[in-house]
Protein backbone atom coordinates (compact mmCIF):
# COMPACT_ATOMS: atom_id res chain seq x y z
CA UNK A 1 0.00 0.00 0.00
CA UNK A 2 2.02 3.11 -1.16
CA UNK A 3 -0.31 5.37 0.25
CA UNK A 4 2.30 7.42 1.78
CA UNK A 5 5.27 7.11 1.07
CA UNK A 6 9.06 8.84 1.42
CA UNK A 7 10.71 11.36 3.54
CA UNK A 8 8.22 14.05 4.06
CA UNK A 9 11.01 17.20 3.76
CA UNK A 10 10.18 20.51 3.03
CA UNK A 11 13.28 22.38 1.38
CA UNK A 12 12.24 25.79 3.18
CA UNK A 13 9.80 25.76 6.11
CA UNK A 14 9.75 29.80 5.42
CA UNK A 15 8.35 29.32 2.31
CA UNK A 16 5.42 27.44 3.25
CA UNK A 17 4.81 30.21 6.29
CA UNK A 18 4.60 33.06 3.69
CA UNK A 19 1.98 31.19 1.98
CA UNK A 20 -0.55 30.52 4.70
CA UNK A 21 -4.09 32.08 4.35
CA UNK A 22 -5.24 34.68 6.55
CA UNK A 23 -8.59 34.64 5.02
CA UNK A 24 -11.03 32.16 6.65
CA UNK A 25 -13.72 30.91 4.49
CA UNK A 26 -12.06 32.01 1.37
CA UNK A 27 -12.53 29.81 -1.98
CA UNK A 28 -10.58 27.30 -2.49
CA UNK A 29 -6.94 28.64 -2.03
CA UNK A 30 -5.05 28.06 -5.21
CA UNK A 31 -2.68 25.34 -5.70
CA UNK A 32 0.93 25.78 -3.64
CA UNK A 33 3.88 24.65 -4.83
CA UNK A 34 5.93 24.27 -1.75
CA UNK A 35 9.78 23.38 -1.39
CA UNK A 36 11.20 20.03 -1.76
CA UNK A 37 8.57 17.59 -0.16
CA UNK A 38 10.04 14.12 -0.85
CA UNK A 39 7.46 11.59 -1.63
CA UNK A 40 9.94 9.67 -3.52
CA UNK A 41 8.66 11.72 -6.53
CA UNK A 42 11.60 14.11 -6.25
CA UNK A 43 10.93 16.18 -9.77
CA UNK A 44 6.67 16.54 -9.09
CA UNK A 45 5.78 19.72 -7.18
CA UNK A 46 3.93 19.98 -3.61
CA UNK A 47 -0.06 20.85 -3.81
CA UNK A 48 -1.19 21.99 -0.78
CA UNK A 49 -5.11 23.60 -0.96
CA UNK A 50 -7.79 24.27 1.63
CA UNK A 51 -11.08 26.34 1.88
CA UNK A 52 -9.86 27.84 5.16
CA UNK A 53 -6.47 28.46 5.02
CA UNK A 54 -3.15 27.20 5.96
CA UNK A 55 -1.98 28.25 8.94
CA UNK A 56 1.82 28.61 10.35
CA UNK A 57 2.18 28.62 13.99
CA UNK A 58 5.92 29.13 14.61
CA UNK A 59 6.57 28.41 18.35
CA UNK A 60 4.50 25.05 18.40
CA UNK A 61 6.38 23.91 14.69
CA UNK A 62 3.17 22.96 13.27
CA UNK A 63 1.54 23.67 9.63
CA UNK A 64 -2.37 23.48 9.88
CA UNK A 65 -4.15 23.77 6.81
CA UNK A 66 -8.34 23.49 7.52
CA UNK A 67 -11.10 22.94 5.52
CA UNK A 68 -11.68 19.83 3.23
CA UNK A 69 -7.44 19.98 2.97
CA UNK A 70 -5.64 18.42 0.59
CA UNK A 71 -1.70 17.62 0.31
CA UNK A 72 -0.62 16.05 -3.24
CA UNK A 73 2.77 15.21 -5.26
CA UNK A 74 2.96 13.80 -8.48
CA UNK A 75 -0.25 10.86 -8.17
CA UNK A 76 -0.57 10.59 -4.62
CA UNK A 77 -2.92 12.85 -2.54
CA UNK A 78 -4.28 12.63 0.99
CA UNK A 79 -7.43 14.38 1.76
CA UNK A 80 -8.52 15.67 5.11
CA UNK A 81 -11.07 18.20 7.17
CA UNK A 82 -7.47 19.46 9.05
CA UNK A 83 -4.45 18.57 7.76
CA UNK A 84 -1.07 18.91 10.21
CA UNK A 85 2.20 18.79 9.56
CA UNK A 86 5.42 18.83 12.64
CA UNK A 87 8.73 20.14 11.79
CA UNK A 88 12.06 20.27 13.91
CA UNK A 89 13.88 23.63 13.44
CA UNK A 90 13.52 27.51 13.58
CA UNK A 91 11.54 27.81 9.89
CA UNK A 92 14.64 29.40 8.37
CA UNK A 93 16.69 26.63 6.79
CA UNK A 94 16.10 23.17 5.64
CA UNK A 95 14.32 21.16 8.21
CA UNK A 96 12.79 17.74 8.55
CA UNK A 97 8.67 17.50 8.99
CA UNK A 98 8.91 14.40 11.44
CA UNK A 99 4.86 14.04 11.72
CA UNK A 100 1.99 14.01 9.56
CA UNK A 101 -1.94 14.18 11.06
CA UNK A 102 -4.74 13.65 9.10
CA UNK A 103 -8.14 14.05 11.09
CA UNK A 104 -11.96 13.53 9.53
CA UNK A 105 -13.03 12.30 6.17
CA UNK A 106 -9.45 11.06 6.07
CA UNK A 107 -8.95 9.88 2.12
CA UNK A 108 -5.65 9.01 0.38
CA UNK A 109 -5.42 8.33 -2.75
CA UNK A 110 -2.33 6.56 -5.32
CA UNK A 111 -2.61 4.75 -8.00
CA UNK A 112 -4.85 1.43 -7.74
CA UNK A 113 -5.67 1.95 -4.39
CA UNK A 114 -7.52 4.42 -1.82
CA UNK A 115 -7.70 4.50 1.52
CA UNK A 116 -10.73 5.89 3.73
CA UNK A 117 -10.59 6.57 7.99
CA UNK A 118 -11.13 9.33 10.20
CA UNK A 119 -7.49 9.57 12.12
CA UNK A 120 -4.02 9.22 10.22
CA UNK A 121 -0.72 9.63 11.46
CA UNK A 122 2.77 9.26 9.24
CA UNK A 123 5.83 8.73 11.48
CA UNK A 124 8.05 10.23 9.02
CA UNK A 125 11.31 8.38 10.74
CA UNK A 126 10.36 4.76 11.13
CA UNK A 127 7.57 5.50 7.99
CA UNK A 128 4.69 3.91 9.53
CA UNK A 129 1.10 5.04 8.86
CA UNK A 130 -1.73 4.13 10.77
CA UNK A 131 -4.99 4.74 10.37
CA UNK A 132 -8.40 4.47 12.82
CA UNK A 133 -11.80 5.67 13.19
CA UNK A 134 -14.68 4.75 11.49
CA UNK A 135 -15.43 2.93 8.45
CA UNK A 136 -12.03 2.12 8.28
CA UNK A 137 -11.46 0.88 4.38
CA UNK A 138 -9.42 0.02 1.84
CA UNK A 139 -10.14 -0.05 -1.67
CA UNK A 140 -7.66 -1.51 -5.12
CA UNK A 141 -8.68 -2.95 -8.05
CA UNK A 142 -9.26 -6.52 -7.17
CA UNK A 143 -9.90 -6.15 -3.29
CA UNK A 144 -12.02 -4.13 -0.77
CA UNK A 145 -10.66 -4.10 2.56
CA UNK A 146 -11.43 -3.51 6.20
CA UNK A 147 -10.75 -3.31 9.77
CA UNK A 148 -12.59 -1.85 13.32
CA UNK A 149 -9.68 -1.12 15.18
CA UNK A 150 -6.72 0.11 12.65
CA UNK A 151 -4.77 0.01 9.38
CA UNK A 152 -1.10 0.03 9.47
CA UNK A 153 1.40 0.63 6.63
CA UNK A 154 4.70 -0.24 7.33
CA UNK A 155 6.88 1.10 4.37
CA UNK A 156 10.15 -0.37 4.65
CA UNK A 157 9.04 -3.79 5.45
CA UNK A 158 6.24 -3.42 2.73
CA UNK A 159 3.73 -4.35 4.97
CA UNK A 160 0.11 -3.95 5.63
CA UNK A 161 -1.96 -4.79 8.82
CA UNK A 162 -5.81 -4.61 9.36
CA UNK A 163 -6.27 -5.10 13.36
CA UNK A 164 -9.99 -6.16 14.88
CA UNK A 165 -12.50 -7.87 12.67
CA UNK A 166 -10.71 -7.90 9.05
CA UNK A 167 -11.72 -8.75 6.31
CA UNK A 168 -10.48 -8.89 2.88
CA UNK A 169 -13.08 -9.48 -0.07
CA UNK A 170 -12.24 -10.50 -3.46
CA UNK A 171 -15.73 -9.62 -5.35
CA UNK A 172 -14.81 -10.92 -8.81
CA UNK A 173 -13.74 -14.20 -7.65
CA UNK A 174 -16.63 -14.74 -4.53
CA UNK A 175 -13.52 -15.33 -2.23
CA UNK A 176 -13.56 -13.86 1.57
CA UNK A 177 -10.65 -13.90 4.09
CA UNK A 178 -11.98 -12.84 7.53
CA UNK A 179 -9.87 -13.12 10.74
CA UNK A 180 -8.76 -11.03 13.99
CA UNK A 181 -6.11 -9.95 12.69
CA UNK A 182 -4.57 -9.50 9.08
CA UNK A 183 -1.19 -8.66 7.63
CA UNK A 184 0.05 -8.37 3.70
CA UNK A 185 3.05 -8.77 2.32
CA UNK A 186 4.03 -7.08 -0.66
CA UNK A 187 7.30 -7.54 -3.10
CA UNK A 188 7.97 -5.29 -6.66
CA UNK A 189 7.31 -7.18 -9.62
CA UNK A 190 9.36 -7.33 -12.95
CA UNK A 191 7.43 -4.24 -13.88
CA UNK A 192 8.59 -2.33 -11.00
CA UNK A 193 4.90 -2.13 -9.67
CA UNK A 194 4.26 -3.07 -6.14
CA UNK A 195 1.74 -5.83 -5.70
CA UNK A 196 0.28 -8.07 -2.77
CA UNK A 197 1.72 -12.11 -2.51
CA UNK A 198 0.78 -13.44 1.05
CA UNK A 199 -1.84 -12.81 3.80
CA UNK A 200 -1.06 -14.31 6.94
CA UNK A 201 -4.58 -14.04 8.94
CA UNK A 202 -4.40 -15.04 12.64
CA UNK A 203 -7.63 -15.18 15.67
CA UNK A 204 -10.90 -16.67 14.09
CA UNK A 205 -9.82 -16.97 10.53
CA UNK A 206 -12.64 -18.12 8.31
CA UNK A 207 -12.10 -18.62 4.41
CA UNK A 208 -14.86 -18.44 2.21
CA UNK A 209 -15.19 -19.41 -1.63
CA UNK A 210 -18.45 -19.70 -3.03
CA UNK A 211 -20.32 -22.34 -0.86
CA UNK A 212 -17.06 -23.89 0.87
CA UNK A 213 -16.04 -22.23 4.29
CA UNK A 214 -12.71 -23.04 5.76
CA UNK A 215 -12.32 -22.31 9.49
CA UNK A 216 -8.99 -22.32 11.96
CA UNK A 217 -6.63 -20.21 14.45
CA UNK A 218 -4.21 -18.91 11.60
CA UNK A 219 -3.80 -19.25 7.84
CA UNK A 220 -1.57 -18.23 5.10
CA UNK A 221 -2.28 -17.54 1.69
CA UNK A 222 -0.26 -17.51 -1.05
CA UNK A 223 -1.74 -15.20 -4.10
CA UNK A 224 0.56 -16.60 -6.81
CA UNK A 225 -0.86 -20.65 -6.02
CA UNK A 226 -4.06 -19.36 -4.44
CA UNK A 227 -3.54 -21.99 -1.60
CA UNK A 228 -4.20 -21.49 1.98
CA UNK A 229 -2.15 -23.39 4.17
CA UNK A 230 -4.85 -23.65 7.34
CA UNK A 231 -3.55 -24.45 11.23
CA UNK A 232 -5.37 -24.65 14.39
CA UNK A 233 -9.09 -26.71 14.75
CA UNK A 234 -8.95 -26.77 10.84
CA UNK A 235 -13.37 -27.14 10.01
CA UNK A 236 -13.66 -27.15 6.15
CA UNK A 237 -17.27 -27.82 5.68
CA UNK A 238 -19.15 -27.85 2.28
CA UNK A 239 -22.87 -28.29 2.73
CA UNK A 240 -23.33 -30.66 4.99
CA UNK A 241 -20.08 -32.27 4.73
CA UNK A 242 -17.23 -31.44 6.79
CA UNK A 243 -13.11 -32.09 7.13
CA UNK A 244 -12.05 -31.91 10.04
CA UNK A 245 -7.81 -31.37 11.57
CA UNK A 246 -5.26 -29.48 12.89
CA UNK A 247 -3.80 -28.72 9.55
CA UNK A 248 -4.86 -28.48 5.62
CA UNK A 249 -4.26 -26.96 2.02
CA UNK A 250 -7.49 -25.37 1.23
CA UNK A 251 -6.48 -24.36 -2.95
CA UNK A 252 -9.23 -21.41 -3.51
CA UNK A 253 -8.31 -21.54 -7.30
CA UNK A 254 -10.19 -25.33 -7.36
CA UNK A 255 -12.03 -25.46 -4.38
CA UNK A 256 -9.99 -28.88 -3.99
CA UNK A 257 -8.98 -29.28 0.14
CA UNK A 258 -6.07 -31.77 1.97
CA UNK A 259 -6.34 -32.53 5.44
CA UNK A 260 -2.27 -32.97 6.82
CA UNK A 261 -1.45 -34.80 9.82
CA UNK A 262 0.93 -33.23 12.41
CA UNK A 263 3.58 -35.57 12.34
CA UNK A 264 2.76 -36.71 15.67
CA UNK A 265 1.04 -39.73 17.13
CA UNK A 266 -2.21 -37.97 17.84
CA UNK A 267 -2.40 -35.94 14.69
CA UNK A 268 -5.36 -37.46 13.83
CA UNK A 269 -8.05 -36.44 10.69
CA UNK A 270 -11.50 -36.89 10.42
CA UNK A 271 -13.74 -36.41 7.72
CA UNK A 272 -18.01 -36.32 8.03
CA UNK A 273 -19.82 -37.29 4.99
CA UNK A 274 -23.47 -36.95 4.53
CA UNK A 275 -25.05 -39.46 2.45
CA UNK A 276 -26.69 -38.42 -0.52
CA UNK A 277 -24.03 -34.65 -0.40
CA UNK A 278 -21.49 -33.45 -2.48
CA UNK A 279 -17.82 -34.55 -0.53
CA UNK A 280 -15.83 -31.63 0.52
Amino acid sequence: MTVAPGSFRIAALAALGALALATAGADRAGAQEIGSFDLDQPNAPIVIEAEEGIEWRRDEQVYIARGNAMVARGDIAVHADVLKAYYRGDGSSASEIYRVEATGNVRMVSPGETVYGEYAVYDVERKVLVVTGGNLKVETDSEIVTAKDSLEYWQEQMVVVARGAAQVVQPDHGRNVRAETLTGFFRENEDGEVALFQVEAAGNVRIERGQEVARAAKAVYNLDTEIATLSGGVKITQGQNQLNGEYAEFNLRTGISRLLGSGTDDGRVQTLIVPGTDAP
